[in-house]
Formats: structure tokens, sequence, C-alpha cells
């Protein structure tokens, strides 16, 4: 145990606590481990640990704290004690008085998670050492207004008044909506999907604000993992799936295949693979591979006769290289047509 020169525990104990408040980081007094919350936390910080001296009229305090991403250098050291004295400065005489400091929420980490781009063990880290809880079986959801007002709140508010966060990046708006685990796969995603029309609808309604919303898979203690899969849904909304009122992440289909591929190498697909095809030949074979490749029904559904469809699906394998008659040119071909249908 750390011995601080006879300087009272209790002001070093918020000491350490008004670091953690104003870094983000877990210092530690003695067997205590501060949290940015105030939490006492018995053992061990998380991951390395760095000793703090601070030299202060009454003395030399000394801490130890976990420095997280940040690089642990002579500057970092020398930042951290000109803020320590700041601090103890401003405890001397109150030490009879109950010191405040703002507490954390879910809200708070994801915001400080969002400025300094944790990964997920980080973030991980930092939630348990705050202690924060109230999350259960739910689901991520991102809704995206096309005008911010505070009103969105109160209505999403009241539209889901069990949910333990509502975190504001105006103009969006991420929630953690509950589950029932009472429910299975299917009827979690049926509940997913209507999400968001629902949520569309009311605020439209209420407040005429058109909103995108976007629903991630089925978590319970991944809220940062949940929050980053619904961002990429942005994304993939935007490039494929544009005009439509929002998206879940079971819904995505061939998109997540493309999520890394650039635009203009998609394009460069499609016209190589169909550029040289009339609007007939498209037309032909989208039904005949939306028929399952089936002659019969692929004529019957294009009025035509099976013998005018041959000869279509004989001049796509000439014009292409690829024959739709077969699983590999099928597959080729109807990935082109994918990307046709879904990129602007």
């Amino acid at each position: 145990m750390f011995q601080n020169n006879g300087i009272p525990r209790e002001r070093v104990q918020v000491l350490a606590r008004r670091l953690s408040e104003a870094t983000g980081l877990l210092f530690r007094v003695g067997s205590e481990c501060q949290s940015p919350a105030g939490n006492s936390l018995e053992g061990e910080i998380p991951g390395p640990q760095i000793p703090l001296e601070i030299q202060v009229e009454d003395g030399t305090i000394e801490l130890l704290y976990s420095p997280g991403s940040v690089e642990a250098g002579p500057l970092t050291t020398r930042l951290l004690q000109a803020l320590a004295r700041e601090i103890y400065d401003g405890l001397t005489g109150s030490l009879d008085q109950d010191v405040p400091f703002e507490s954390w929420t879910w809200e708070k980490l994801l915001n400080k998670a969002l400025v300094e781009q944790w990964d997920q063990g980080t973030f991980a880290a930092k939630a348990a050492a705050c202690r924060l809880t109230g999350l259960s079986l739910g689901y991520p959801v991102l809704v995206h207004c096309s005008a911010w007002t505070p009103e969105v709140v109160e209505v999403l508010e009241n539209l889901f008044p069990q949910a333990p966060v509502r975190w504001v990046l105006k103009p969006d708006l991420f929630l953690y909506v509950p589950l029932e685990r009472s429910e299975g796969l299917v009827e979690h995603r049926v509940y997913g999907n209507s999400l968001i029309e629902q949520i569309h609808a009311l605020l439209a309604d209420e407040l005429g604000v058109l909103a995108t919303v976007f629903v991630g898979q089925v978590i319970e203690t991944d809220l940062w993992a949940g929050f980053l899969d619904v961002k990429k849904l942005v994304e993939l909304h935007r490039r494929f799936f544009a005009g439509k009122l929002g998206l879940a992440a079971w819904n995505v289909g061939l998109a997540s295949l493309f999520q890394e591929t650039r635009t203009i190498v998609g394009q460069e697909y499609i016209q190589g693979v169909l550029g040289h095809l009339s609007e007939e030949l498209l037309e032909t074979l989208r039904t005949f591979l939306e028929k399952d490749m089936s002659v019969a029904d692929s004529a019957r559904a294009l009025f035509i006769h099976r013998n005018t469809l041959t000869y279509r699906l004989d001049r796509i394998t000439e014009l292409t290289g690829h024959n739709p008659r077969r699983l590999t040119g099928a597959v080729h071909l109807f990935m082109a047509l994918w990307l046709s249908n879904h990129t602007k």
C-alpha cells in the first residue's frame, strides 16, 4: 500500500476520482481503483500500471493508473502531474465536504469512445470499471433524422420508455431497445423489421421529420460493437438501398460482400459483364434468374416461345461469356444484375 506522507487518505481518494473523471483513465490509490464513476473497485487495474508521483505542498502523492490507448511518455506524465496539482489545490479546505463529481452514464461513455475511437475491448474494460448496468437482450438502433429537433428524443422516449440508452448525435439518435428473452430469432427479426416502419411513421406523423432507421443484430452487453455495426449499415444503405425507410442487419444480403469495394470497381464489374446486353436481353436474363432458371416458367412470364427464349439465352452467353443455364455463369450474371439494381 502506498504511503502518501501523511496526506489524508480521503483527499487522495477524491483526487484519484477527479483525475479519472477528467481523463477517462483509471487511477488507483493503494488497493483501491477509482473509476470515472467514483466507484471503489477492489483488485488490480486492467492492463499495465504506471506510477504517477505528484508533488504538492503537503508532500508527495503516489498513484497508479492504466494508460489505455494513451502513450505514457514524459509529456503525458508532466501533463497528468500538472492536472493533478490543479485538482488537489482545489480540494484544499474541502476535506469535510462532500466533493461532487459527475458520474458516468452509457451515453457519456459512448461519446468518449467515439471521440477517442476505442476498440471493443477498451470499451468493455471502461464499462466494467464504471460498473454501468441496465442492459439486457436488445437491439441497437440508429435513427437518422432529416432535420433535428429536441422533440425527437421525447417522442422516442414515450415509444420506448424502458430503453436504457438514448444517445443524441444530432441529427442522429442511438437507442438500445430491450427485447423479451422468451421470443425466438424469427420473432425478434419480425419485431426488428417493424421498428423501421414504426419509428419512421411516428416521427413523420408527430413531428413531420423524415427518418431513416437502422437496426443491428441482437446484442446484450456489447453496446459499442452494436453501435459500430449500425454505423456500417448507414454506409450500406447509402450505397445500395437508397430510398428505403431503413435497413436491418439481417436484410443486408449481398451488400455485405461489396461493403469494402469501391463504387468505381463495382461499376466496372457491371459494365464488364452486362455492358453489351440490350434492354430486351437484360429483362430476359432478369426474368430467367428470378424463375430459378426454368425455361418453361420464364417463357410464360415473358410471353414468348421457348425457342425464342433459348435463342436469347444463347445470345447472352455469346455477349457476356457466361452461360446463364450453368451455375457458375448464373452466379456471375446474378451478381452483376444485383449490383446494377442496387448501385446508384
